[in-house]
């Protein structure tokens, strides 16, 4: 390698030289060329213009006697030859490389007018020998160039032995340790700093590079925390939680022992964000964090998943009774108050479960199970754990099957409202109508047993609820010009009641068929209202204030109290149609609920009336409306304006 290198710099040293000599040569070459022709323009220009062969023939006698010049020609405007002497050599390659511009040089000649300015009368030639312009070049090549090169090869080798040792060698050491150096752990293989180095470029350039890993580990180090941890509670999050449940099981696996996955869904933490401000909400969660932590051994892990949602992970669990005993203590620590933005919260949760080896021997799959689970036992009503089964799983299966279904279904208005008459019962005349609404799917009519649960789950009871106010308001305008207003009650969900903007949008849906408010009536059951009472009396004021009626669906099933029921701008009691199937025998309920209502100057409606005796019970007592199969099935929107608006608009 040393003596390539030698080599090397000692030809580029030499080719240096050479270059500059070149350089040189043809400088000093051009300079004499220019100095003969500085000598001879003049004569040669007067010998032209006095058409003087003689003068032309003496001018060239001296000039062909130098050594470089071997032809002149004196040539007019047009090119002519007027005089010449000599002849051209021929050049060889090198000539031609080194001296090509130099070989054949034309200057203009020019005479002095009479009124002083110039006057080109032709050009001056000369032809140079490239042997004699070229011969001092040659001469140096050889003495000088071809000697020098020895001593430029030794200076090569010296300067490449320096390269070698104080460079070269340095540098493929501080290579081999950045080889070395690990992306995941940049920490574990430092750069040496080369012996002999540590004041110099070298020893800098390597101190800033394990500067640089510094940086490089403590930004890893953050990435990672950050990757893995929740930046608002310091809990692991769903990615490390996930792997520290894997490597659990791969130590329950070989330990051949039990471990636990609890799924913890907070019971009532979207009503903080609504009411108190998502920082109020944050502030909950940090708390609920450090408060499962004070529950917990040290060997549990607890992560937070996102959202309101947290992950419990118990090892080395002897019996499920250990483990619902467990459960049991964060239901309890949670469900004493919080001190959240100056206000006293309630959080509660529901817990899901799932134990390992019997509910799955993976991540994925455990935390799925205890998540089916931890729904089951928000189903119950919150504030409760559950142990997953099966049968969980496939209910959790047909739920997503029929979510999606449902939502292909609104978004192509594949839905249908029907609607049930309401009979004034003092008159026997309509009194309003119920949209219910029907899905349709293939050769049966699905249930509304079977798809509203799911949409009040997963929440698309909303976009449903709107889609229904909205077809009913349609509906509501198009018999206006049949019958004049029609009241149409809808059935309004607890998700929502909970939507910060129902009674507004509600309007709004309504205003844009170009109704009013007061030809709706909105049904909520009594135990939706009874949840949140202080709530739900805001959201009812509001739609009230608007002009909605309000109805209490339901009514008896509960547990109502009479002085929340006085507060509550309801218009409507309507009576459970368990109640009325016990008419006329056990009248006991349906009669309290009729007098409640007229004490309190409230319109009554029995629902699910079937025969003729629950009809004139109803009647004797003095109930306001009524509905049911007896009176009208529910039917589609063309049969109830053909049977019912067309009719009763023929006989007014």
């Amino acid at each position: 390698m040393t003596i390539t290198g030698a080599l090397v710099i000692g030809l580029l040293i030499t080719l240096a030289e050479g270059g500059f000599a070149v350089a040189r040569e043809r400088e000093k070459a051009a300079r004499r060329i220019d100095q003969i022709m500085n000598l001879i323009a003049g004569s040669a220009a007067t010998a032209l213009w006095n058409f003087d062969d003689g003068l032309a023939r003496n001018l060239f006698a001296p000039v062909l006697a130098l050594d470089i010049v071997d032809r002149i020609e004196i040539r007019d405007l047009t090119g002519t030859e007027f005089a010449a002497d000599g002849r051209v050599g021929g050049a060889d390659a090198w000539s031609r490389l080194i001296f090509g511009d130099l070989l054949r040089v034309s200057r203009p000649l020019s005479i002095i007018g009479n009124d002083g300015a110039g006057q080109e009368i032709g050009t001056l030639i000369l032809h140079i020998d490239p042997v004699a312009l070229g011969e001092d070049l040659r001469t140096y090549i050889i003495s000088t160039l071809v000697g020098g090169l020895l001593r430029n090869l030794l200076l090569g080798a010296l300067l490449s032995v320096i390269f070698h040792l104080f460079l070269t060698r340095p540098l493929i050491a501080l290579g081999r340790d950045l080889i070395r150096v690990r992306p995941t752990e940049p920490l574990a293989n430092p750069i040496r700093v080369p012996s002999g180095h540590r004041s110099d470029e070298l020893g800098y350039v390597a101190s800033r590079i394990n500067e640089l890993l510094a940086q490089l580990h403590r930004s890893q180090v953050e990435l990672r925390r950050l990757a893995t941890r929740d930046p608002l509670t310091d809990l692991p999050n769903r990615v490390l939680m996930t792997e520290t449940l894997n490597v659990a099981l791969e130590r329950a696996g070989r330990e051949a022992t039990h471990l636990a996955v609890l799924f913890l869904d907070l019971d009532r933490f979207k009503h903080v964000n609504d009411s108190l401000g998502h920082g109020a909400g944050d502030e909950l969660l940090r708390e609920i964090g450090g408060r499962l932590r004070g529950v917990l051994r040290q060997s549990n892990v607890i992560g937070r998943l996102g959202g309101d949602e947290f992950l419990v992970l118990l090892e080395n669990t002897g019996t499920v009774e250990e483990v619902a005993q467990a459960a049991s203590r964060l239901l309890t620590a949670l469900s004493r108050p919080f001190g959240v933005a100056g206000q006293v919260v309630h959080a509660g949760a529901s817990i899901g479960i799932a134990m390992h080896p019997q509910d799955g021997d993976d991540a994925v799959t455990l935390m799925r199970h205890a998540d089916v689970a931890m729904y089951a036992a928000k189903a119950t009503g919150g504030g409760a754990f559950k142990f997953f089964d099966k049968a969980m799983t496939e209910r959790a299966l047909v739920m997503l099957r029929t979510e999606a279904s449902l939502r292909d279904a609104l978004a192509g208005d594949q839905l249908q409202l029907y609607y049930q008459p309401k009979i004034d019962l003092a008159t026997g005349r309509l009194a309003g109508v119920e949209a219910l609404v029907r899905w349709p799917h293939g050769d049966r009519m699905i249930s509304p047993a079977e798809f509203i649960p799911v949409a009040e789950e997963t929440g698309l009871i909303v976009e449903l609820g709107e889609w229904v106010l909205r077809r009913a308001s349609r509906d509501a305008a198009r018999w206006r010009h049949l019958r004049g207003s029609v009241t149409v009650a809808v059935n309004v969900s607890a998700r929502q009641l909970a939507e910060p903007d129902f009674p507004e949008r509600a309007v709004r849906l309504v205003s844009e068929a170009g109704l009013l408010p007061r030809q709706f009536v909105l049904e909520i059951t009594e135990t939706v209202v009874m949840r949140d009472v202080t709530r739900q009396l805001a959201v009812l004021q509001a739609l009230r204030g608007f002009g909605f009626g309000v109805a209490v669906d339901d009514f008896g099933t509960g547990y109502s109290s009479l002085s929340y029921l006085r507060q509550l701008p309801v218009t409507m009691l309507k009576i459970d149609r368990s109640f009325v199937n016990d008419l006329p025998g056990d009248p006991a309920i349906a009669a309290t609920v009729v007098a409640l209502g007229k004490r309190l100057g409230l319109t009554t409606i029995a629902e699910g009336v079937e025969t003729v005796s629950q009809l004139e019970w109803l009647r004797a007592e003095g109930c306001t409306l009524a509905q049911g199969f007896l009176l009208a099935k529910p039917m589609p929107a063309e049969r109830f304006e053909r049977e019912f608006l067309m009719e009763i608009a023929a006989t007014a």
